[in-house]
């Protein structure tokens, strides 16, 4: 297949006007047609130089790549953190409050400067707001809401669900109903050793499930396994179950961004 869907999506955006300026606004509609084909995402977090030597938590920016049968996949989002210096100096990473704007990105080479310019970030079609939210108990969860930038509509929340011993996820829509359980095995060496070396570079999986059938699990979420115990950046496969739509696909990619949040980024403190 002939990957020029980048292309294809760049003559979509919507342009409005806003105090006489044009402002390039992307939409759903932009990318559906992209997406359908879409069977699996790749979440690629992006390696920080300043985190790596500092030891100092810095925003998260993430790179969106999706990917068909075949094999091929092509740049598709950038996730860009939003947050205080305090934040993400005093909370725990799984506490902190941040907004994450989410950007239609049309080729590698054109994002690279993003982080150093968050005007590129004004025309983000999605964003995403976690409150800040010290979990006990089942009393306060911590959860991650997705809007529509050019609506503000909810598309629908993350929450991470109470369990004493494997962690769970719970996938909602717009109407706040349950779509997807999310579940991991904490016995993995993955997760349970996950702040050492030895479950660095391990794989850990969460399996997606159906709240009406959960004999079987029908995607998953996997963490997969640094190449060196050095790393920094973590790096996560979502596989979709088969009759997921867009807007599912997308909530299921945040849930993947915030496992990463709730439970990998407390051992990003080695030099890659």
């Amino acid at each position: 297949m002939n990957l020029n869907l980048n292309k294809t999506r760049k003559s979509q955006v919507i342009q409005l006007n806003n105090n006489n300026e044009n402002i390039q606004i992307e939409s759903l509609e932009t990318i559906r047609s992209s997406l359908d084909k879409i069977k699996e995402m790749i979440i690629k977090q992006e390696s920080d130089i300043l985190e790596a030597v500092t030891g100092c938590q810095e925003p998260n920016n993430y790179h969106i790549y999706g990917k068909l049968e075949n094999g091929e996949k092509y740049y598709i989002f950038k996730f860009k953190e939003f947050s205080s210096c305090g934040m993400r100096f005093w909370c725990p990473v799984s506490c902190r409050e941040l907004v994450m704007k989410i950007k239609i990105a049309y080729d590698e080479k054109e994002n690279e400067n993003d982080n150093d310019n968050d005007e590129e970030f004004n025309n983000s079609f999605l964003y995403i707001e976690k409150k800040f939210k010290c979990p006990c108990c089942n009393c306060i969860r911590p959860e991650m809401r997705v809007f529509i930038t050019e609506t503000k509509t909810l598309l629908g929340t993350i929450e991470e669900g109470f369990s004493c011993c494997d962690p769970i996820f719970n996938v909602y829509d717009k109407d706040g109903k349950v779509i997807y359980n999310i579940e991991t095995d904490c016995c993995q060496c993955g997760f349970m050793c996950r702040n050492n070396c030895w479950g660095k570079t391990d794989e850990c999986v969460f399996f997606i499930y159906d709240v009406e059938n959960r004999s079987n699990p029908i995607g998953e979420i996997s963490k997969k396994a640094a190449v060196s115990q050095l790393s920094i950046a973590d790096n996560y496969s979502v596989l979709f179950p088969k009759k997921a739509t867009l807007e599912q696909k997308i909530l299921l990619t945040v849930a993947g961004v915030m496992i990463d949040y709730q439970y990998f980024e407390n051992n990003t403190n080695t030099v890659k």
